[in-house]
């Protein structure tokens, strides 16, 4: 699925990892490029098993707009074998969605984009769209948008301690007088951090996919280098939460983080926010992408709300590029007994994959 065609005047051109060289350049034209796009992001979630990175370039004269997506071939389906040469996509974990040079382009790009889409037996396909570009909005007319919910940022183009709350002020400085430190360490610490990491998600009760290994993260430092931000709160000596954050030109993003329980009197969480804002913006950061929940507005995403009053709107796109074969995976899926009961799911033959 690599190479390039001629579509009146404009250029389609799709690359994979092995062109990571010429990927990353055209990442570096587009100011509106996020880390969610970059080649060092999009490996180990390719190692995990998530999908084939496949970046869509459409170009014509100077204008160029890009979509990635992570490729999943339908034979790995127990239901799907008569499939084999059929694929549906996602875009990655995190938020993406297709960037445009100009909004009134997405007519004329997205007839391209789904063209190709049917002709590589691609039959469905789950966009995140970036919630601080906002780039579902000139897809109203070509995608099935929903609101997925909202994600909070912080301001960092005023002090970061403004719009904190009284609360997350006052555990900051309780933090502070229990000595609690912030530093921004390296990979050394991951092995740490991720024997954290997984303890937390076992005390959260996460789902098996949110168990990220010591494998991912090492190749998500080796991908993105300077821009994999691990950051580390200790006191008496001991680990109390780490937070890793990924770094993009403009935004400064939450990836994942985590927590000791028996250090859980420090406050140190709170600390390690306002830190990592604080450094995101000395690195010149204008935003620092909080995110939202595990679950919509739960306990996280009222957590997180406590640093700031922004939001940002969460816009999924759901597009059906072969309506036979999504029809027949579905009922493939329901005589199999594995669909899920979220009638949301999207496409709803991977419900209970």
């Amino acid at each position: 699925m690599t190479g390039s065609t001629s579509l009146k005047m404009a250029t389609i051109k799709t690359l994979t990892l092995e062109q990571e060289v010429e990927w990353r350049d055209l990442l570096s034209q587009n100011a509106e490029a996020d880390v969610y796009f970059h080649p060092g992001y999009l490996k180990p979630l390719a190692q995990r098993g998530e999908g084939r990175p496949l970046l869509f370039v459409f170009t014509e004269g100077e204008r160029v707009a890009l979509h990635i997506v992570l490729l999943r071939p339908l034979d790995r389906l127990p239901f799907s074998h008569a499939f084999a040469d059929k694929f549906d996509s996602i875009s990655p974990y995190g938020y993406a969605g297709p960037l445009l040079p100009d909004p009134t382009w997405a007519g004329g790009f997205w007839k391209a984009w789904a063209e190709y889409a049917a002709a590589q037996g691609i039959v469905a396909e789950f966009i995140r769209f970036h919630p601080l570009l906002s780039n579902h909005e000139p897809f109203r007319d070509w995608v099935a948008l929903r609101q997925a919910g909202s994600t909070i940022w912080m301001d960092l183009t005023v002090e970061v301690e403004t719009n904190l709350s009284k609360s997350r002020r006052r555990h900051i400085n309780y933090a502070l007088r229990q000595g609690v430190k912030v530093e921004r360490v390296g990979p050394e610490f991951i092995p740490q951090f991720t024997r954290m990491y997984q303890d937390t998600m076992r005390r959260k009760e996460a789902a098996a996919y949110y168990f990220f290994d010591e494998a991912y993260f090492h190749t998500l430092y080796e991908g993105l280098g300077e821009d994999f931000w691990l950051m580390r709160a200790s006191a008496a000596g001991r680990d109390c939460a780490y937070k890793l954050c990924l770094r993009a030109p403009k935004f400064l993003h939450y990836h994942l983080g985590c927590s000791a329980a028996e250090m859980a009197d420090y406050r140190a969480d709170n600390l390690l926010y306002l830190e990592s804002a604080r450094a995101g913006q000395q690195a010149g950061c204008v935003k620092f992408h909080l995110g939202g929940g595990y679950r919509g507005e739960d306990s996280l995403f009222a957590f997180k709300a406590l640093f700031s009053p922004h939001r940002a709107a969460f816009y999924v796109g759901q597009v059906v590029h072969d309506a036979a074969v999504v029809a027949e995976l579905t009922h493939l899926a329901q005589a199999a007994g594995v669909m899920a009961e979220d009638p949301l799911f999207f496409p709803p033959y991977r419900s209970a994959r």
